[in-house]
């Protein structure tokens, strides 16, 4: 976990764009005792912007508490392409990028069921979000990557992150 200082303006755009291109994709969320700099940092009536594919726990936890506790949470979700249509239809070797577990399969074969079980699994974490009154709208890579926010701030009048 790294933490940026508070700021704004170009320089502290600059400053969060090199962090977070520094990032990978790999792990875990940290344990809930290693967040304590989360709470001593985002103070009530501060907006949280998280930003990720929804399906780790630990995160969607960390921004229901968060939310309970009178922040202002968005979560954006950003999924691939792939994940959304699933274009495969051959043999494929399935690579998870966070665990390193790997899934031999015919994609043709997997392709209805995993869409099924993807659809439901983004249903239920969008129900979440909404019962926690947590903002969210998911963003795609092959789309602009302003879209989720556009979005955002349309359906809430303005009022988007």
């Amino acid at each position: 976990m790294q933490l940026v200082p508070a700021g704004h303006g170009l320089r502290q755009r600059d400053r969060l764009h090199l962090q977070l291109h520094a990032l990978r994709a790999q792990g875990q969320w940290p344990a809930q005792e290693r967040l304590a700099p989360v709470w001593e940092r985002i103070a009530g009536n501060d907006l949280v912007v998280m930003i990720g594919d929804g399906f780790d726990e630990a995160a969607i936890a960390l921004a229901e508490r968060l939310a309970k506790a009178g922040r202002d949470v968005v979560h954006l979700q950003l999924l691939t392409a792939e994940e959304r249509d699933f274009p495969f239809r051959d043999g494929h070797r399935f690579r998870d990028p966070e665990t390193g577990e790997e899934l031999l399969s015919d994609g043709a074969t997997v392709r209805a069921g995993y869409l099924a079980r993807f659809a439901e699994a983004r249903r239920t974490l969008d129900a979440r979000l909404q019962a926690a009154g947590i903002r969210h709208e998911t963003g795609f890579l092959d789309e602009a990557i302003d879209a989720p926010l556009q979005r955002l701030s349309a359906r809430h009048g303005g009022r988007g992150a």
